[in-house]
């Protein structure tokens, strides 16, 4: 079995972020959700390099992203929605934009303390992203 030295093995594993950034997405395709783990803190030294790598297949990674969403992590759903889903290069997919309006109107209340919802109704009043 190949190594995939291209996912963290801890936060500061800058080593494997760099791996990550030469390699085709769809050789990382199905590695998907162990990569989006470490955005659950958008502090994390791996987390920008990630998401950096992650913004041009935002709508490709829509279930990946739908199921972090779902979750009730609110940290990680913040996260994503700012260094991830609102740095998109292109109009998000329907499922995408249905979820964050979820999330802006029905938050729940730790989403409403960590201001998810606020994150969500921020990409939904962008034009370019949700028009």
């Amino acid at each position: 079995m190949k190594s995939k030295n291209y996912i963290p093995q801890n936060t500061n594993d800058i080593e494997a972020v760099e791996q990550l950034k030469h390699l085709p997405f769809e050789s990382v395709r199905a590695d998907v959700p162990a990569l989006l783990e470490w955005l659950q803190d958008g502090h994390w030294e791996v987390a920008e390099g990630i998401a950096k790598y992650l913004i041009p297949h935002v709508n490709e990674i829509a279930k990946e992203l739908l199921f972090v969403l779902k979750t009730e992590d609110s940290v990680w759903k913040y996260s994503v929605i700012c260094i991830l889903i609102g740095r998109s290069q292109h109009k998000l997919s329907l499922g995408i934009i249905e979820a964050l309006r979820r999330i802006a109107e029905h938050p729940s209340k730790i989403d409403a303390e960590d201001t998810v919802d606020d994150a969500a109704k921020d990409i939904l009043a962008n034009e370019f992203l949700c028009g």
